[in-house]
């Protein structure tokens, strides 16, 4: 169906949930598709031109305080949209998720029944949705999988000199993401390699950051926390760390390891059923170790010793390209607002 298809980007901008989805539709835009783009700070009503479809990218911690609170308001704001809404489902439940699980799973599969598509991110996450929220999922509603877009990659013009050697971890501090389980790993490291936190800390796990110092102070090494950066000096951070690590170990799809791979780096992951899938549809991109206790320790100390290997190789063509989800996303959002 020919007319504008709306993105409703609900959340701050610094959230990564909320720059994927503006980067779906910068793609989009790029590939001269007929899309617009209706920013929200908040899921209070918003006032949408007219589409043929609305689509927010969701998950429950954009939308409320808990998954109770969340739901309301994804409800009202589905309602006062008025028309046909589809959504992108990102951070699907899990048994790692702990005791929140059980709500977390309430408010995906109410979700279900608001919606007329259900986007994914990975065959991992369609998995996760019939394994945890619904295993019939797709009888109440059509689910798609569109994988995250790896832009790039953008590499630099020579590789920056090994000054200070340093292991560093992408994104977002929170539980499980993995960067104390990477610095305790550095234990048999020389105290001269340092750790760098590339970002900040999400809200309400701030005492991360301290739980980091508090880690490097007893080992005797470097500790920085950038904090949130644009997207220049990001990009040249990443390339001056000296071993990029992915030590999430119940992901169900990666911005961050994304945009390791979009600065040209080869990033250190677990082993994982979508690590996998990632694996198979853009080999060459990462470097896996298994995912038991002590892998880690072993990974770190080759690639500190071969650090070229942290780089991938100038023939490497990761998949999926913005402008392969822009025109995915493009033909799926369109049969939907039929």
């Amino acid at each position: 169906m020919t007319g504008m298809v709306c993105h409703l980007a609900v959340g701050p901008i610094t959230h990564g949930v909320v720059r994927y989805g503006e980067a779906v539709y910068d793609a989009a835009r790029a590939e001269g598709l007929e899309h617009c783009l209706i920013r929200s700070s908040g899921s209070e009503a918003t006032e949408v031109p007219e589409c043929v479809l609305v689509h927010i990218h969701v998950t429950d911690r954009l939308f409320g305080s808990s998954p109770r609170y969340a739901l309301t308001a994804l409800q009202e704001l589905i309602a006062a949209i008025g028309g046909p809404v589809s959504v992108t489902l990102h951070d699907l439940p899990q048994p790692s998720d702990g005791p929140s699980m059980s709500d977390r799973v309430a408010f995906y599969r109410s979700v279900l029944d608001l919606v007329v598509g259900v986007v994914v991110s990975s065959e991992h996450e369609a998995q996760l949705l019939h394994e945890f929220v619904h295993p019939d999922a797709d009888s109440l509603v059509e689910i798609a999988v569109v994988p995250l877009m790896i832009a790039g990659p953008v590499r630099p013009k020579r590789v920056p000199p090994t000054v200070a050697r340093t292991v560093g971890v992408l994104g977002f501090l929170y539980p499980g993401k993995g960067h104390i389980e990477t610095m305790r790993a550095m234990q048999t490291l020389p105290t001269s390699v340092g750790f760098t936190a590339l970002g900040m800390p999400s809200p309400g796990h701030e005492y991360l950051v301290d739980e980091l110092y508090t880690e490097a102070a007893v080992s005797g090494r470097e500790c920085l926390v950038t904090g949130f950066v644009d997207d220049d000096e990001l990009r040249q951070r990443m390339w001056e760390v000296t071993v990029p690590v992915a030590h999430h170990r119940h992901l169900s799809a990666s911005g961050s390891i994304n945009t390791w791979i979009s600065a040209g780096r080869r990033p250190l992951v677990p082993r994982t059923r979508y690590i996998e899938e990632l694996n198979r549809r853009s080999p060459g991109v990462l470097t896996m170790y298994e995912n038991v206790d002590g892998a880690l320790d072993a990974a770190l100390a080759t690639a500190t010793e071969n650090p070229a290997d942290t780089w991938t190789h100038h023939s490497v063509v990761p998949s999926s390209s913005p402008a392969e989800v822009a025109n995915t996303y493009d033909a799926i959002l369109r049969r939907w607002s039929t």
